[in-house]
């Protein structure tokens, strides 16, 4: 009983030192004497080698001007050539699906799901380097989305962004990630920024307990 005392004190203890911390936490906010520009690269490929044992992709998905903020969600598909068949990375780890009615797998795994779409919205592959390796040549990836309605499921917002043709291939696994239609440039985007809020997060450090012997 006496420790169980002890733990609950410690627990209203942390969870005041938490409210407090979040509470001080500072957000400083910059006007730009005149609108700045940012620019990046549409795409960024990372490869330790020819081999790509090790790799990260990076890109930015561009939602079309009459779509910015609707209801919809974002997939990032990967597919074998001549393959049935799929996978969608949903922001954690790859699921594979070669029932094309399945359509739980749609709803559960979108990359960006039940989103107010932005116009740039960042997606990557994975949060680590995978080995893509045995996919040369082979295998595709492709990023897109899809609009639905608030009462609706990612299932719709699929086969939205199917029929509507936004499901764009990115990189063919081998290949460079310069368009083939225009083999002398690499998208780039840039962006007009007029203000900027920076948010530090301050981390307090509370009292150390020692706990009482029995």
């Amino acid at each position: 009983m006496k420790f169980d005392h002890y733990k609950s004190t410690l627990f209203g203890i942390f969870l005041l030192g938490a409210s407090q911390v979040h509470a001080q936490d500072i957000e400083n906010n910059i006007i730009f004497s005149e609108p700045g520009k940012i620019c990046f690269p549409q795409t960024s490929l990372y490869a330790s080698s020819e081999e790509l044992t090790s790799v990260m992709l990076d890109h930015h998905l561009v939602v079309n001007e009459e779509d910015h903020f609707k209801v919809g969600d974002v997939f990032v598909v990967f597919r074998l050539k001549g393959h049935d068949g799929l996978w969608l990375y949903n922001g954690s780890e790859w699921r594979e699906n070669f029932d094309p009615t399945n359509y739980e797998f749609f709803i559960q795994n979108p990359y960006l799901k039940s989103n107010r779409l932005q116009p740039i919205i960042p997606t990557s592959v994975s949060n680590y380097p995978i080995n893509v390796n045995e996919y040369i040549g082979i295998g595709e990836l492709w990023v897109g989305y899809g609009l639905r309605s608030e009462e609706e499921t990612a299932q719709v917002s699929y086969n939205e962004m199917i029929e509507s043709g936004r499901l764009n291939l990115i990189w063919e696994v081998g290949e460079s990630i310069v368009p083939k239609e225009a083999p002398l440039t690499v998208p780039t985007l840039c962006i007009s920024i007029t203000e900027m809020t920076e948010i530090i997060h301050l981390i307090g450090h509370g009292p150390i307990f020692t706990e009482e012997e029995n």
